[in-house]
């Protein structure tokens, strides 16, 4: 019988856009509701500024979410304050079949979380009930270092004890793919459960 391959050291996976979906469509409704335009929020915290600051932990949450406050204001007056509310209070949703996915290779080998967040990224993680659904949790805003850098896969496969070489990566994005891959990792990008759970089953973990 021929030798089965070796399962990987390590999968690391990606939260938002992965595991984790935000309900943007409606949150576009929420601004055009306040008399904003969709997506005004949305592209002042992840301005060039902002975004970077906020996933590598140069500001807290809070710090984030009171700038992102005071410059929507600034711009659309105190009538935009309840839009604010909105998008501050949302956590996304779960994708369950890619949970299903993430909960069947866990079965066969480690499990990390490796995300671009803020640090209100474990509290997230608590409210969605998936804190306990990974091994290990790598939030950006902790490391100091966010994706793509190949840096932040480094510090992870080293974190770990898995060989870069060893390690299967899965973001939606396709500049972190090029981070991981730059950093020696088998990386994936995520556009449906079914081509993921097929790249993942190639590697004998579902």
């Amino acid at each position: 019988m021929p030798t089965p391959e070796p399962l990987p050291d390590a999968v690391v996976f990606d939260l938002d856009g992965v595991i984790r979906h935000w309900n943007d469509d409606e949150l576009d409704d929420v601004e055009t509701s306040f008399g904003l335009p969709a997506r005004s929020i949305l592209d002042v915290a992840f301005s060039a500024d902002l975004g970077p600051a906020a996933t590598t932990g140069a500001m807290t949450y809070r710090e984030w979410m009171d700038e992102i406050r005071r410059r929507i204001i600034a711009t659309f007056g105190d009538t935009a304050i309840g839009a604010l509310d909105e998008w501050e209070a949302n956590v996304g949703r779960v994708d369950t079949a890619m949970l299903g996915v993430l909960r069947r290779v866990r079965t066969h080998t480690t499990v990390a979380l490796l995300s671009n967040g803020t640090t209100r990224l474990r509290r997230d993680l608590h409210v969605l009930d998936l804190l306990d659904e990974f091994d290990v949790v790598f939030n950006t805003a902790e490391l100091g270092i966010a994706k793509p850098d190949p840096a932040v896969f480094t510090l992870v496969c080293g974190e770990l004890g898995a060989q870069p070489t060893a390690t299967l990566f899965v973001d939606d994005l396709a500049e972190n793919i090029e981070g991981a891959r730059l950093a020696g990792l088998h990386a994936h990008q995520h556009v449906s459960v079914a081509e993921t759970a097929a790249f993942l089953a190639g590697w004998n973990l579902t």
